[in-house]
């Protein structure tokens, strides 16, 4: 396949899943989430003591307050009360599974535990067709494949790759979410191919979301791609995020990589987002369900990092400790009161 042939590929000729991969230096991701940490927590400290002298001020005000209404409720104690606020319950949860390897026709090559942390695709057996790898909810994997590019999967996503890359490209093909490190190669250009968007790159390190949404995206962390979707093609730069619409339009915004490369060194980490979105990705992460008792908190906005390893009871207790939200965890449900 020449290098005309290569550009003129589109998603259609493609199209199926999405692929991640990861890597960095731990040690300095470590230190630098342990810092936003500390000060994260030492700014909740400093709002927790203003708090108390806020209380404090405002006491005497609220018992005036209370004796106020008292007083209106007597008169409309014999009207009908509103009814409760109905909890929203967002069900994320599915039943327990394996990571499965397997053909593209679907026959079962090895079903890993969840023990396992590496796929090594040099370790299947040779097929003509591709390997298809599921990783369920609750689950995670890096996917080591046969030129040395890693692929870290995130949880509830599907990759789709060949045992050895033998054509012009090495295309895999993705859906859900990964994180990309790519080993460099000028004359076999990587594509990343999933149902809304073709990445090339020749190496180079980016997450790609592709779930089918109006977030479907690339971030790119370092070096350069180049983004193919809906008949446009756009190059980004590191620290820069191309999302591709569901009508098609393509933007281009300066981001944070932080989060990204957190989920890939370990770590579960949010940054001014919404309470719902941050517990709507925790319980895809840990296969759970979600109870909101207090909807007024859904959107409400918040930064927290932890450390994904703790499990869901540590990060719930991470989640109370901002003083923000109560969180319990009830069997497979997180619930908000």
């Amino acid at each position: 396949m020449d290098n005309e042939e290569k550009d003129n590929i589109t998603i259609d000729e493609l199209k199926d899943l999405m692929a991640l991969a990861q890597a960095a230096d731990m040690q300095g991701r470590n230190e630098d989430v342990e810092e936003r940490l500390q000060q994260f927590y030492g700014k909740q400290q400093a709002k927790k003591r203003k708090a108390r002298l806020w209380r404090t001020a405002v006491a005497a005000a609220a018992c005036v307050a209370m004796l106020l209404s008292m007083a209106i409720w007597k008169g409309i104690a014999d009207e009908e009360a509103p009814d409760e606020q109905q909890p929203i319950v967002f069900y994320m949860a599915k039943p327990k599974a394996n990571i499965v390897v397997k053909t593209e026709r679907g026959k079962k090559l090895r079903t890993l535990p969840s023990s396992d942390d590496v796929l090594l695709a040099d370790a299947l057996p040779e097929a003509e067709e591709r390997i298809v790898v599921d990783v369920p909810q609750g689950e995670k994997l890096t996917v080591a494949l046969p030129d040395g590019s890693k692929v870290y999967m995130h949880a509830g996503s599907s990759l789709k790759f060949p045992t050895q890359f033998a054509d012009s490209l090495r295309l895999v093909e993705l859906r859900g979410e990964a994180y990309f490190v790519v080993a460099r190669n000028t004359q076999q250009p990587f594509v990343v191919s999933t149902p809304s968007m073709l990445t090339t790159v020749l190496g180079t390190e980016f997450n790609v979301l592709a779930e089918g949404t109006a977030h479907d995206n690339v971030a790119l962390v370092s070096g350069s791609v180049k983004v193919s979707a809906a008949g446009q093609r756009r190059i980004i730069k590191p620290g820069q995020q191309l999302t591709v619409s569901p009508d098609g339009r393509l933007t281009v915004r300066e981001v944070d990589t932080t989060p990204y490369t957190s989920w890939r060194d370990g770590y579960v980490y949010f940054d001014n987002v919404t309470l719902k979105e941050a517990l709507l990705s925790i319980a895809k992460e840990f296969n759970c369900d979600v109870e909101f008792r207090r909807q007024d908190l859904l959107d409400t906005k918040i930064h927290f990092v932890a450390d994904r390893s703790e499990g869901i009871k540590g990060l719930i207790e991470g989640l109370n400790m901002m003083n923000i939200i109560n969180v319990e965890f009830e069997g497979q449900l997180i619930v908000v009161y």
